[in-house]
């Protein structure tokens, strides 16, 4: 999965989210899942990082199952018949059909995020998907300016313990100046861009560039034709 084109990789995994958001197969979603997982394992992912994303996706699912449990079809109607519907198992279906589909869509969205290299990304994005050359080099510029703003955010946190003074983590006193410096790095980076004759209509050359395989273009083809089947089998 890692060393698949990220471009053709994002088709082949939106195509399917699109297609088992209009499916309510409960069977389906969870092999989903089970295949997510299995290809995370088999990319050799890092499981450290997966978890701490699996974690909130398992507690939502929870949550949407006690939702479809308690709320389903059967759940407006007198006391006595509501309380023998929820034990029955078309609470318990409802439930599980809620759950399955956020666990499934939380799935793959794991398994693009944890086998896809983020400069790779956008480069196919500019490459195969033909993105506006402005688009992909603000895309590039933000994503190195992450580390700069998360760096800045614990020096002004720093800053204000050594004066006393604890404001919460989204509080306006850390994030302003956050936003202000963050302006000023974008005002300079596009002025150093200019400086050096960046022109984004004329054409350019690519630095590293990223071969097309038959392979890459076959993934959407697979993924969404293994979906299909999967709907029709199950």
């Amino acid at each position: 999965m890692k060393n698949i084109n990220p471009a053709y990789k994002l088709i082949g995994v939106l195509v399917p989210i699109v297609i088992i958001a209009f499916v309510y197969n409960t069977v389906l979603n969870f092999a989903i899942v089970a295949v997510c997982m299995a290809t995370l394992a088999v990319s050799r992912a890092n499981w450290k990082n997966v978890l701490k994303v699996l974690i909130p996706v398992l507690i939502l699912s929870v949550g949407m199952y006690m939702t479809g449990y308690k709320f389903h079809d059967g759940s407006n109607v007198g006391v006595g018949a509501a309380t023998a519907s929820l034990i029955s198992g078309g609470a318990v279906g409802n439930g599980l059909q809620l759950a399955s589909r956020v666990l499934a869509f939380g799935s793959l969205g794991m398994l693009f995020v944890f086998t896809t290299d983020t400069m790779k990304l956008v480069r196919s994005l500019e490459q195969q998907l033909h993105m506006p050359v402005k688009f992909v080099y603000g895309l590039l510029a933000s994503f190195q300016l992450l580390p700069n703003i998360s760096h800045e955010y614990k020096k002004t946190k720093a800053a204000f313990r050594a004066r006393g003074r604890y404001p919460a983590a989204v509080s306006p006193a850390l994030l302003t100046p956050l936003m202000v410096k963050a302006v000023r790095w974008s005002e300079a980076l596009a002025a150093a861009m200019e400086s050096q004759g960046f022109d984004d209509k004329a054409r350019r050359t690519c630095y590293k560039p990223l071969v097309l395989r038959p392979i890459d273009c076959l993934f959407p083809v697979i993924t969404t034709g293994l979906l299909m089947i999967g709907i029709i089998l199950l």
